[in-house]
């Protein structure tokens, strides 16, 4: 989750900045965004989605890393929730580069940002071949994959969804990404009784 705050400041300023503090930040084009804390639901997700990456990637040149693990991407920093790449990185670096998978796990307070401002900015990297949104009011995937100079997105849900990512040659089932939460698989289900998910 994130707040904003009023301040602005160069990259380097702000990395610079930012290794003096005691909470975690992203930098949107200037201007500082505080991170603040998730609901239970919320880490429990990311925790299913890295735990699941992790075990089909074991023994590939790639790497999974979960929300304390930076990005640069399009002048801007951000703490993606589940993030993949292979390419090799220093035990020290402080900065992942070139992503192929980044997740975001959606909340009320980033919603919005991580559907225009995160995906306009994740999608400037080359790398990247998916986006996924997972919402936690109900069961909903959303996929984005690159394909040529566009992109596709799918829309998934059900208990026996699958979740596919052909530059990982990974699938991930719905029922394991949303594991130990009372996310509701029913989709009829009105907004307003999911408010304490």
């Amino acid at each position: 989750m994130a707040l904003r705050k009023e301040r602005r400041m160069t990259l380097d300023e702000f990395l610079a900045w930012e290794e003096r503090q005691d909470s975690r930040h992203e930098f949107l084009q200037g201007e500082i965004v505080a991170m603040i804390g998730g609901t239970v639901a919320h880490n429990q997700i990311v925790g299913n989605v890295y735990a699941a990456l992790r075990g089909d990637l074991r023994g590939s040149p790639c790497r999974v890393f979960q929300e304390t693990m930076r990005i640069r991407a399009d002048e801007s920093v951000f703490y993606p929730d589940v993030f993949v790449t292979c390419t090799a990185l220093d035990d020290r670096d402080r900065l992942a580069r070139e992503p192929i998978l980044i997740v975001e796990v959606l909340s009320d307070s980033t919603s919005s940002y991580d559907h225009t401002t995160k995906s306009a900015a994740y999608r400037t990297l080359p790398s990247l071949s998916h986006y996924v949104l997972i919402h936690k009011r109900v069961a909903v995937v959303e996929s984005f994959r690159r394909a040529g100079d566009g992109w596709t997105h799918e829309l998934l849900s059900g208990r026996d969804g699958m979740l596919t990512i052909p530059a990982l040659e990974v699938t991930l089932p719905l029922a394991a990404i949303y594991e130990d939460t009372r996310v509701s698989f029913d989709l009829t289900i009105p907004v307003s009784d999911t408010d304490n998910v």
